[in-house]
């Protein structure tokens, strides 16, 4: 693990003769001063939590060459601006960017196909995100408590996206659920305060628990034909 005294650095390329091809878990957890890291292009693959609660980390710059990154990388890195993702990631993990709270736009890469459980939650500063055709499932409280995001577009590749993936997402106005869900599942939207309409398409065929619950400013909603089953306080 990392005992440096913060700031910028640069994780070397090789150690001892030997190359640097992972960043272990916890690596880097709590290292509260480091600013900015510089990982090179040796790295293929970076452990559970390794920055995580970073706070004073500002950028961060995934280099292609990682293919697998464990789950909670960035959790806590409220001082977040700004990522670039590594085009070799087909999955961003459960909770890889939870409670970054100062991130405020992301490109998630062409080949990532899941977006994982709390992926992005509580990321209150995000106003942008863009999700590629790649991506087919949406986890579970992946975007929630993103209160900033005003809108997302979900590719049409999307078949599943999880129980309360958009909760708390208040400023959202709009919202386009593609015709590939067959289930939205309990808590989707529950407290996106902001949501005036919302039009289900055909195929859906379940509505889930407490859905759009707490969604004050809903005021017209068109339901299919194909709908078989709303689930209790879907829009209480």
């Amino acid at each position: 693990g990392y005992t440096g005294g913060g700031g910028d650095i640069a994780i070397p390329a090789t150690i001892d003769g030997y190359p640097v091809t992972r960043i272990a878990e916890f690596a880097f957890y709590e290292a509260y001063a480091l600013s900015n890291v510089l990982i090179p292009d040796s790295v293929n693959s970076i452990g559970d939590s390794a920055f995580a609660s970073c706070y004073s980390l500002g950028s961060a710059v995934i280099p292609n060459s990682v293919t697998t990154i464990g789950p909670s990388v960035f959790y806590g890195c409220s001082g977040l601006v700004s990522v670039e993702i590594s085009n070799s990631l087909t999955s961003i993990t459960e909770g890889m960017f939870g409670y970054c709270s100062g991130l405020s736009s992301v490109v998630i890469p062409d080949g990532v196909t899941s977006i994982g459980a709390s992926a992005f939650s509580g990321c209150s500063g995000l106003a942008s995100i863009t999700i590629p055709a790649s991506v087919t499932s949406i986890g579970a409280s992946a975007f929630s408590g993103c209160s900033g995001l005003a809108s997302i577009t979900i590719p049409a590749s999307v078949t599943s996206i999880g129980s309360s993936a958009f909760s708390g997402c208040s400023g959202l106005t709009s919202v386009t659920i593609p015709a590939s869900v067959s289930i939205i599942e309990e808590g989707t939207y529950a407290n996106c305060y902001g949501l005036s309409s919302v039009t289900i398409p055909a195929g859906v065929t379940s509505i889930g628990a407490s859905v759009f619950s707490g969604c004050s400013g809903l005021a017209s909603i068109t339901i299919p034909a194909s709908v078989t089953s709303i689930g209790s306080s879907a829009f209480s």
